[in-house]
């Protein structure tokens, strides 16, 4: 699978991504200065899944209609120590449930929600 790493996801996420032979792209070290709106557009663009902590992703496109990439991964918890999430994160990584969602990694349980339907 091909993802996009929001600038808030550090690398030890990306290079477990990586490990599991998927195409990361990091949007720190790639493209530093995009804010929120561009760093959507580049995923969409780039057919990538965005992996992200910020929840206003949720907003611009559930809120603001804004067109989605094929996913969006949004991890809202914070544990002492950040390689636990990547059991829950590699867990999450079906295509198909994937697809056209965001999927909320929480605190105990992860949830998914389906894209609004959008007209390009």
């Amino acid at each position: 699978m091909r993802f996009l790493c929001d600038a808030n996801i550090g690398s030890t996420l990306a290079f477990a991504l990586i490990a599991k032979g998927h195409d990361v792209a990091q949007a720190a070290l790639a493209h530093p200065h995009d804010r929120d709106k561009a760093i959507l557009e580049r995923a969409r663009a780039e057919d990538r899944i965005l992996v992200t902590c910020d929840r206003d992703f949720g907003e611009l496109v559930f809120g603001q209609k804004a067109l989605p990439p094929p996913a969006i991964i949004y991890i809202r918890f914070e544990p002492p120590d950040v390689t636990e999430i990547i059991p829950r994160l590699l867990a999450v990584l079906d295509p198909k449930a994937l697809q056209n969602h965001m999927t909320v990694i929480g605190d105990s349980s992860d949830r998914r929600r389906q894209f609004p339907r959008t007209e390009e």
